[in-house]
């Protein structure tokens, strides 16, 4: 049980500070009085940047978790395990699978920019799980996430090369991170890929714990229809989150439209922006 903790958005699309930079991606620094990790990397070294206009020291984190494998959660990566230190890497087997995106009749490449022996060189090591368990006190891997929502599937436009084939990509490698703190859970979410009520049910089941604090992250649904939108808005406020929020690739109709039900629950975050739990 987390009994206080402070999640820094180190790497997001969107940036009103001046001195800090914005890039499609995600990035986002958990620290509680046991532990320290980062939540993906965005694509590039802006979360390093915008740590070190923060002044934040990321000498003491100890772990890295990839929510999965695509070049904005994970491009990040090297940049860290060179310019600051080794540490373990938490992730799915499948995250390392050549993934790519059908846009406009042409195969796209949106798959982390590295390769396996890349992250040895750098003195990284790869932990690839697939199923959940507890990190540090209080904080949760939470494996594969099982889809049992009617109105979340993957989009259709992904796909990974197999031998000479590709195939669509289901996306098993997307995972989550889950805090258990004393005013309930926060489920971070890169891009919630496996849908955001799948995500936070699966939490609620592998913890014990029913109440939810805090759903934040990524939620893709910048690209679907407003009948998805309504049914995820609605289905979350049925879990009746004490704060939601929304980033990177959750989309301004969605944002909208959780405004509208959440009022000021929902929380605009920025790049540089923090969440605290006290």
């Amino acid at each position: 049980m987390i009994k206080e903790c402070t999640l820094t958005v180190l790497a997001e699309n969107r940036v009103n500070n001046p001195k800090l930079f914005g890039e499609q991606g995600l990035s986002i620094l958990i620290h509680t009085p046991d532990a320290s990790l980062l939540f993906d990397t965005g694509q590039t070294d802006t979360f390093l940047k915008n740590a070190r206009q923060l002044e934040l020291n990321l000498q003491t984190v100890e772990a890295i978790v990839l929510s999965h494998g695509h070049y904005d959660h994970g491009g990040g990566l090297p940049h860290f395990l060179k310019a600051v230190k080794p540490v373990p890497v938490y992730c799915h087997p499948a995250l390392l699978n050549k993934k790519f995106r059908d846009q406009d009749s042409a195969l796209v490449d949106i798959g982390v920019p590295w390769e396996k022996t890349d992250i040895i060189h750098a003195g990284g090591d790869l932990i690839f799980k697939t199923h959940a368990f507890e990190i540090f006190p209080g904080i949760w891997y939470s494996g594969e996430i099982p889809r049992h929502s009617r109105f979340e599937s993957i989009d259709e436009s992904y796909r990974q090369r197999v031998l000479e084939s590709y195939i669509h990509d289901e996306l098993h490698d997307d995972i989550s991170l889950i805090l258990q703190t004393k005013k309930g859970l926060i489920v971070l979410l890169g891009c919630g890929h496996s849908g955001v009520i799948n995500t936070v049910k699966h939490a609620m089941r592998i913890t014990g714990e029913k109440r939810l604090y805090a759903v934040m992250g990524g939620m893709h649904l910048q690209l679907c229809s407003d009948e998805k939108i309504e049914n995820v808005v609605k289905h979350l406020k049925a879990l009746n989150p004490e704060y939601v929020i929304p980033l990177h690739c959750t989309g301004f109709r969605a944002v909208s439209r959780l405004y509208r039900l959440f009022k000021d629950r929902m929380l605009l975050f920025n790049a540089g922006d923090a969440f605290n739990v006290v």
